[in-house]
């Protein structure tokens, strides 16, 4: 029963114990901790865990973690992507707050529940490290990955414009006039793509306007509204929309395409940005189901395939529905 205790004191220490450095054997106990001599056992810590519901989660986490940790490794590219995105967090922090910039940072950490930046990037490097166990997932299984999405998130290759303005609710006189000049283009020969270079206050424009493939994931929101996201998502291939009022401005989409193989051949290069590694949160229990684990006792391999299937049947279920 040694992996139990194992799994016990490492859960501990992760979850119980912030301070657990070492092992003590009590009658070949694991012991994690005394309170008042009396002794805190591995053994009873996973009893209680493997008798919970959020235990057997707890439980399940702790596998994951390790079987990722052990084929996806830390590596000087992961190291470096995360160091890369500390330095633009503590660069844009610097050019907003100024002197300021280091309080409004450790407040942020704090309310994520980072104690510090170096937190905070451990953290990063452990996403990536989840990234590309889910990357090597979908690509061995990229057909069945795709028709899922593409049945799931109904996506589409999108383009837009955006007039600025920086109050679109009552703009002015020349900002008027630039919507109005983009409308009438709209209704010319011109092509959506040719006016979105020439005219559009969107950061898309060196692309002629191109989005990309988006899809409910995406968070558009974030970025144009929710007004604007509705329409993204809804509009139809080979449509150009109304003047849509935006948080920043307004913004004509234009849909592309929403034709499968045209979508599947953009998301045939797997990366960290591709859509198919974020929608669908139940993907890392398919990953899982596919490595092949040898539990030293049968209680603990029946929590795990008990969370795996429960969470894949609800998967079905929620594609049932749709």
């Amino acid at each position: 029963m040694k992996q139990k205790k194992l799994i016990g004191l490492a859960l501990a220490c992760l979850l119980v114990l912030s301070g657990c450095s070492g092992t003590v054997k009590d009658d070949d106990k694991y012991v994690v901790a005394s309170i008042d001599g009396a002794n805190i056992y591995a053994d009873d810590i996973y009893d209680e865990l493997a008798n919970t519901t959020t235990g057997k989660q707890m439980l399940f986490s702790y596998v994951l973690d390790q079987l990722v940790q052990a084929y996806f490794p830390v590596t000087s590219d992961m190291k470096t992507s995360a160091a890369e995105i500390i330095e633009e967090i503590e660069d844009e922090y610097d050019s907003y707050y100024g002197d300021s910039a280091e309080e409004y940072l450790e407040s942020a950490l704090s309310s994520s529940g980072y104690e510090s930046m170096d937190d905070y990037e451990d953290s990063l490097i452990q996403s990536l490290q989840y990234s590309e166990f889910l990357k090597q997932y979908v690509k061995d299984n990229f057909d069945e990955v795709f028709d899922d999405y593409y049945d799931y998130e109904s996506p589409r290759i999108v383009s837009i414009i955006k007039v600025a303005m920086d109050d679109p609710t009552a703009p002015t006189d020349e900002e008027s006039e630039a919507l109005e000049e983009v409308q009438s283009l709209l209704e010319t020969d011109k092509t959506f793509g040719e006016i979105a270079a020439d005219y559009s206050d969107d950061d898309t424009a060196s692309a002629k306007g191109n989005l990309g493939v988006v899809d409910s994931t995406s968070s558009l929101a974030d970025t144009y509204g929710d007004d604007v996201e509705t329409a993204i998502l809804e509009i139809e291939e080979g449509e150009v929309s109304e003047a849509i009022q935006g948080d920043d401005g307004y913004y004509f989409i234009y849909c592309t395409s929403t034709d499968k193989d045209t979508i599947k051949a953009e998301l045939e290069v797997i990366d960290l940005d591709s859509p198919l590694l974020v929608y669908d949160d139940y993907m890392v229990y398919m990953a899982f189901n596919t490595y092949e684990l040898t539990y030293a006792d049968d209680e603990t391999q029946q929590i795990i395939e008990d969370i795996l299937n429960d969470n894949l049947e609800y998967r079905d279920e929620l594609r049932e529905e749709e």
